[in-house]
This record gives C-alpha cells, sequence and structure tokens, in this order.
C-alpha cells in the first residue's frame, strides 16, 4: 500500500480523508493515540482473515480503503464498496499489489453479482435509520459458512454520550443525517443487546459480541498525553487486561457483533469454514 501524495487540488472532503490518512497510518508523531487506536482497530479485524487460505471479502463503506488494501495484499480477493467515488479514487490511489476490486454505490441498492466469505461493515451501520435492511442485505451476500462483522462506538461505553438506537424515539427528523462520511455524523449509538437482536432478527446464527478499545487504547480520560512517554505494546497489555474482566463493556468504546449464515462456527474470534 502506497503513502499518498497530497494534491492541492483535491476538494475539501478529500483533504480531510488524507489528513486522516497520515495521521491514522503514516506519521506517528501527529497523534499517537489516533495511530495506536487505527493500528489496534487493524490489527483486530485483520486478525479475523487469518489462517485460512483465499477468501473473498466484502468491505462496506471502505472510506479510503485501508482494510481493503490490506487483505488484498495478504491474498484475498477483496470488493470495496463506498457511496462516495473520490474516496474509492483516493483508494485506488494507494494500491500496491493483489486483487481488489472498487465499486462506488449504496450497499442497500447495489447488485454486486456475488457472494462472500466474510463481509466487514465497520463505522456504518450508526449513521443509517434502518439497520434491520441493512444487515438483512448484507447478509443474502454471504456464502454457507459465511460472517458478517459490524463495528461500531458502544453505547454502554462510560464516556459516550449519545442516545442510543431504542431511545431514538421518531427518526423522520434524523433522516438528513445519514450517509454523513465522518464521525461527527454520529447522532446516536448502539447497545450490544440492541445490535445482536438485529441479527438474530435478520435470520444470523451464532450472533457473538465483542468489546475493544479501552481509553489506554483510545487515549481518552486524558491517556493520550501518557502515549508519547510510554511504548504502545504496554497499552496493548493494559487494554488486554482490562477487557478480561466481564464488566469490561462499561470501560470499551467499541463494539463488534458478527454473525453466520447457517454452519458456520466462530472458534475463538475467527471466521471457521463449515465441517
Amino acid at each position: 500500500m502506497k503513502r499518498p501524495i497530497f494534491d492541492p487540488a483535491w476538494p475539501e472532503d478529500i483533504k480531510a480523508l488524507y489528513k486522516h490518512d497520515v495521521r491514522e497510518i503514516w506519521d506517528l508523531t501527529i497523534a499517537k493515540h489516533i495511530w495506536n487506536q487505527y493500528h489496534n482497530q487493524l490489527e483486530i479485524y485483520m486478525a479475523l482473515a487469518e489462517g485460512f487460505g483465499p477468501l473473498t471479502i466484502l468491505d462496506v463503506g471502505c472510506a479510503q480503503g485501508t482494510l481493503a488494501l490490506l487483505l488484498a495484499e495478504q491474498g484475498h480477493e477483496v470488493w470495496a464498496v463506498d457511496i462516495r467515488q473520490q474516496f474509492l479514487d483516493y483508494a485506488a490511489s494507494r494500491y500496491e499489489r493483489g486483487t481488489i476490486h472498487f465499486k462506488c454505490g449504496n450497499a442497500l441498492e447495489l447488485d454486486l453479482g456475488k457472494s462472500f466469505d466474510l463481509i466487514f461493515a465497520n463505522q456504518i451501520v450508526e449513521h443509517l435509520l434502518n439497520p434491520f435492511g441493512f444487515i438483512s442485505r448484507l447478509s443474502q451476500w454471504l456464502k454457507p459458512g459465511g460472517r458478517l462483522v459490524v463495528t461500531t462506538p458502544n453505547a454502554e461505553y462510560v464516556k459516550n454520550g449519545l442516545p442510543s438506537f431504542a431511545e431514538l424515539g421518531d427518526t423522520r427528523n434524523l433522516e438528513s443525517r445519514q450517509f454523513s462520511a465522518d464521525g461527527d455524523g454520529h447522532f446516536f449509538a448502539y447497545r450490544a443487546d440492541e445490535l445482536k437482536g438485529i441479527f438474530e432478527e435478520s435470520g444470523l446464527t451464532d450472533v457473538a459480541v465483542r468489546f475493544f478499545e479501552t481509553p489506554f487504547i483510545s487515549g481518552h480520560m486524558k491517556i493520550r498525553y501518557l502515549h508519547r512517554l510510554i511504548p504502545s505494546r504496554v497499552f496493548g497489555v493494559l487494554d488486554r487486561a482490562v477487557l478480561s474482566f466481564s464488566s469490561s463493556k462499561r470501560i470499551a468504546h467499541q463494539l463488534m457483533v458478527s454473525g453466520a449464515i447457517k454452519c458456520d462456527l466462530l472458534n475463538n474470534g475467527k471466521l471457521a469454514t463449515c465441517s
């Protein structure tokens, strides 16, 4: 994956994407806590595809395409989907190797004509007001034994100030805030039981919940000031230790819910094929 080259002619949304990209992936000195946070997320996502032969993977709402590009470089065939063509163009400019297909469109309306072993929808469901339709649509693209993975901010996090999905009530006045491109578009979050229930109502089985990203990784609660002084691996150890407690949902910023079609099994948090 190539480092992006800044172009002053870019529109403002691509300049903002570039700014995020550089501090998340390429320059540790800008904001080390953001670099740690993003790399921690990537490690969690990439681990779900480890230990298998080449998989067919869909990344919905791929933005700058970092996860999709890295998965392609690992030998998987990847489809990267986003509603914004300019984001896909930016992602394609960083391509180096692997098999990846860029597709522009709304996942609720696209017909990809493909089925997938693994589908990621990371940090997108909190921008949508019809999660049932979204999860159901993605589940239709899974192969038997395939798995859908959705991540989103955790409503039960001690620092969360947003309402949960169930607390929104009448959502008609919120429709204009859908499909927003950045974190500023977050106007609600999910509790684990809410999102798990949506998975189950959509016909997915073996639904699993995982909490991740404590303040040791996110830098919340002013811990970010320590990131420049203490090695990242120390925060990783502390993060895993805190998450080992049953009450970790109150101290985890992020929530992952995954579910399978038919005979898929979850083995130590990773995708497993049917026996």
